[in-house]
């Protein structure tokens, strides 16, 4: 482990001489190195995920619990699975830049006129990025889509133009970025390694979470050829650690996953008010991605007791994956009071989160923040219980929402409103007034007249988040690992909102806008990421199995087949 600040200089010295060789790779040349890196990645899979899930059975008092049978899928999927898939669409978009000179995507790029007397642009471009042919989608992911919004810069090929300057130009920007990991979910930190490698031709200096530490010699081998390309080196550490390598010459970008407590000490040098031309202490550029307070929106309607089971299962599992501790886990489902099946479906989230073991309180400081805004006294045994509050009304209890609470909290606030139009425009005031831009989700009847389903369309498009899934949790758009992933436009060093710029952009897409995100409203077979599948963590690695097989260039429908026992078993 390397976490001696006396090593820092001889890395950077080291990752600037491979930054200046990577400027000198081709596209095919980045995708064999991909490429190579996604095998490593799958041959220490399980080594990965065994020391992730030894950091979640730990609480902060140092006592060891069990953290239950649903992290070793959970630690699966967001670990080695996520980080395999970004790599394996970073190798095929590599692979179409050296044969075509672009990236393909799933069809042609159109025109998405925006509907008669919205406000904003007249237009924007359409990319669909999902589902990845070369994976599978279509039986992975079956019923799923995503389109990236780029805005228009005058038509089809003006667009064109801007992508082709865009896939020449990123890449090459080289230098030595410093990447200051996240502590939440392990899978992060090399995400965001990947991003800046790849798609912006710089070398890494990876300071890992002091929750990381353990998990430092795994990825040293998991990403082994990055890490010998020249292109990574890994450092250990707290806040000292982070500043004075922030400060060290070599460095000249920062990228940052964390909270606004962590991007106001690193951009201004601490908390607090600051004058109106207050200049930043840092003076190197920086992308952060900061979190979220993140809504699901659900429009009233007529639901069969299929949907709204799963509907209300899906905002179930997004609120307990992870003990809660991810940047887009549900806080505010945001409800019609005179909905008809409200009462239900608030009742079915609130069952099925009850039937849920608590888990460990893991993350620093979480179980003081649970017992802060629950009012209640946290277990004796370190757990963390899910809490859905319904029928909250923000104005009386305002602090439910002030803030990004991490850990298993969530509310129901129901709107007043009596008619889709109505429901449409304050769901839309009431996600500005809640911090955060990152993601949202909006669960769609699918039996709505004409024109209740265009407003309801209407309201998608124009919900100011980087990413709005309809009828599903927008991690989903994280883990496909082709969707652009970062704040909604507009952010600054004085208003980051939930960060500035994006991750997880393998396409080299020019003017991203935001991406929206389509599923069913219900899905078979169960998805293994719900915490009560009962072989979620076999799922996930058979998963795995079949990308590394694709990646030798040999047909993923036998691993596939593999895993239909637990497909049907869930």
């Amino acid at each position: 482990m390397s976490s001696s600040l006396d090593l820092l200089f001889q890395n950077l010295a080291d990752l600037a001489a491979g930054a200046a060789r990577h400027a000198d790779r081709d596209a095919a040349g980045r995708a064999a190195l991909a490429v190579a890196t996604a095998q490593t990645v799958a041959t220490h899979a399980d080594r990965w995920v065994e020391a992730a899930v030894g950091i979640k059975s730990r609480i902060t008092d140092g006592r060891r619990v069990s953290p239950g049978p649903a992290v070793a899928a959970e630690e699966t999927a967001t670990g080695p699975l996520a980080t395999l898939r970004l790599l394996a669409i970073t190798a095929r978009v590599l692979r179409d830049v050296a044969r075509s000179g672009l990236p393909q995507a799933g069809a042609p790029p159109r025109v998405l006129h925006a509907a008669a007397g919205s406000v904003g642009p007249e237009s924007f471009i359409g990319v669909d990025v999902l589902p990845e042919r070369s994976l599978l989608d279509g039986t992975i992911f079956r019923g799923h889509s995503a389109t990236v919004r780029c805005v228009n810069p005058g038509g089809l090929e003006a667009f064109t133009r801007s992508w082709q300057e865009e896939v020449r130009a990123r890449p090459r920007q080289g230098g030595v970025a410093l990447v200051l990991g996240a502590g939440n979910v392990t899978g992060l930190a090399a995400a965001d390694v990947i991003s800046q490698i790849f798609e912006h031709g710089r070398a890494v200096l990876l300071k890992l979470h002091p929750l990381h530490a353990d998990l430092e010699p795994v990825l040293r081998e998991a990403l082994a050829p990055l890490v010998e390309a020249g292109l990574l080196a890994f450092i250990v550490g707290g806040a000292d650690v982070a500043q004075a390598a922030v400060a060290a010459p070599g460095i000249t970008h920062v990228h940052l996953t964390g909270g606004q407590g962590a991007f106001d000490a690193l951009v201004w040098g601490g908390p607090g008010l600051r004058p109106p031309h207050a200049q930043p202490v840092l003076t190197k550029p920086i992308t952060c991605e900061l979190g979220n307070v993140t809504p699901w929106v659900v429009v009233p309607g007529r639901y069969t007791p299929q949907q709204l089971a799963f509907q209300a299962d899906v905002i179930a599992a997004s609120i307990a994956n992870n003990t809660s501790f991810n940047c887009i886990a549900t806080k505010a489902v945001i409800t019609c009071r005179s909905w008809e099946q409200r009462e239900a479906f608030a009742a079915l989230v609130a069952r099925r989160l009850a039937a849920l073991p608590a888990r460990p309180a893991w993350y620093p400081a979480a179980a003081a923040a649970w017992a802060e805004v629950t009012g209640r006294q946290l277990p004796a045994d370190g757990s963390l219980p899910a809490v859905f509050r319904t029928g909250l009304d923000p104005r009386a209890e305002p602090q439910w929402l002030a803030k990004e609470w991490f850990g298993p909290v969530a509310v129901e606030v129901p709107l007043e409103a009596d008619s889709i139009e109505a429901f449409c425009v304050r769901a839309k005031e009431f996600t500005r007034s809640i911090p955060g831009s990152l993601a949202a989700s909006v669960t769609v009847p699918a039996s709505l007249p004409t024109a209740d389903a265009r407003r309801v369309e209407l309201l998608c498009e124009h919900l100011e988040y980087g990413v709005v899934a309809i009828n599903t949790w927008s991690a989903l758009a994280y883990a496909f690992g082709s969707v652009p992933w970062g704040g909604y436009p507009g952010a600054t060093l004085a208003e980051p909102r939930s960060g500035i710029g994006r991750v997880h952009d393998p396409l080299l897409l020019p003017l991203v806008h935001n991406a929206i995100v389509r599923a069913p409203l219900a899905v078979w077979p169960l998805p293994p990421w719900f915490p009560w599948h009962r072989h979620g963590a076999t799922l996930a690695r058979g998963v795995i199995d079949m990308y590394s097989t694709i990646l030798t260039g040999k047909s993923g429908f036998v691993p596939l087949l593999r895993m239909l026992p637990g497909v049907l078993g869930g």
